[in-house]
């Protein structure tokens, strides 16, 4: 268990570590829920080890934005700001929470807070509380999918095989999306709108 549990922290902190490249790390998660089916204690080790991993991670990014954060980001950094002053009227640690637990691209965010000597204790607070909502419900998510393919293949290698390509298909997906024209479609059209762009970006139109 303690092995298991380490693999997956160890995994999903260095997934979470590179800006703008995010690598399906959570897929150390589902195959540890995978291995220990039914095991509460294990099930709750597997949340708390992806959430902390992500955190971490997280906070490694957010304190590159300490240093070299305004320099690399080039014009990554425009949309950044837009995306800051759009979330910053609903209170800087509720936009923290809400992009540590939606699909939301938040180095966008992370960078140029840690740029700006924002409260790394606040922020981090509200980062891990993300990633732990996150985190259990990936663990309850990939359970009860693995449940319902073993119902339907009778066999929990082609479950849990079958369930990692869904998961990938997911992540391809979420990464084609773009936040840019989404952001600008919210700011015209509103969630209708937003949702479309999203929509249409994932298609590749």
């Amino acid at each position: 268990m303690v092995v298991g549990v380490f693999f997956v922290f160890l995994a999903v902190f260095i997934s979470h570590l590179i800006p703008f490249l995010p690598v399906p790390g959570y897929l150390a998660t589902i195959t540890y829920v995978a291995t220990v089916r039914g095991d509460i204690v294990d099930m709750a080790a597997a949340a708390l080890a992806t959430a902390f991993g992500a955190a971490l991670g997280k906070l490694v990014v957010f304190l590159y934005g300490y240093g070299v954060g305004k320099a690399v980001m080039g014009e990554e950094l425009v949309y950044a700001k837009k995306l800051f002053n759009k979330v910053s009227k609903w209170g800087i640690d509720v936009a923290v929470f809400i992009f540590a637990v939606t699909p939301l691209v938040d180095d966008v965010l992370y960078i140029p807070l840690g740029a700006t000597g924002y409260n790394i204790r606040r922020f981090f607070f509200s980062l891990l509380a993300g990633k732990l909502v996150l985190a259990t419900a990936i663990v309850i998510f990939a359970d009860a999918t693995l449940a319902v393919l073993d119902q339907v293949f009778g066999n929990s290698w082609i479950s849990s095989a079958v369930l990692a390509a869904i998961t990938i298909a997911l992540t391809v997906l979420v990464l084609r999306i773009k936040w840019s024209k989404v952001l600008a479609a919210y700011e015209t059209g509103g969630v209708r709108e937003a949702v479309r762009a999203a929509l249409r970006s994932i298609v590749g139109k």
